[in-house]
């Protein structure tokens, strides 16, 4: 239903990303799923093509929005997306897939699996959410330190009420542009 909701505005921003310079509209990034299955995580391209992925998806979330004011690969129209907190609208359709759901542990990549240690199973239980309570630090770095022990809790003790929770903080941030 998000899907069908967010089709208009899916559409003008993927003519828009298009626009800036011809490029392709998404990024594709191998993440694991539930299982361990594979699949391609969806996003705006925020990057100029012959960048070729490089940048800003490198750095640690401490430095990404830093590195997004200041990062000559970027467009103009990939800064604005990732300032509004839309760059990753495109998972709905991972979502609508089944790949991904809204609520849940990170999409991690292949290789960084083996970082989870004994979190691995809890992690492979469930499938990589759109968003979650490793949203819910208070900065990049306390997310990015804190993220496998807030992962195996929300995984340990999952409730309706606690992904409504997670949602309704997550809206409020999203309505709040980064930088400013």
């Amino acid at each position: 239903m998000a899907l069908a909701f967010l089709s208009p505005l899916l559409l003008l921003l993927a003519c828009l990303v298009v626009f800036a310079d011809g490029g392709p509209v998404f990024q594709r990034h191998l993440r694991i799923g539930r299982g361990g299955c594979v699949f391609n995580c969806l996003r705006f391209r925020t990057a100029l093509e012959e960048a070729g992925g490089l940048a800003v998806a490198q750095f640690r979330p401490a430095a990404r929005a830093q590195a997004f004011e200041y990062d000559p690969h970027v467009t103009p129209v990939g800064a604005l997306l990732t300032k509004l907190s839309l760059v990753e609208v495109p998972q709905f359709i991972n979502i609508l897939r089944g790949e991904m759901s809204i609520i849940g542990p990170r999409p991690m990549a292949p290789g960084d699996l083996i970082v989870l240690g004994n979190v691995a199973e809890f992690y492979l239980k469930s499938r990589p959410g759109l968003t979650g309570p490793w949203r819910l630090g208070a900065s990049d770095q306390a997310r990015h330190s804190n993220q496998l022990k807030f992962e195996r809790l929300y995984a340990e003790t999952w409730s309706f009420l606690g992904d409504l929770h997670i949602i309704s903080k997550c809206v409020a941030a999203a309505c709040l542009p980064r930088g400013g």
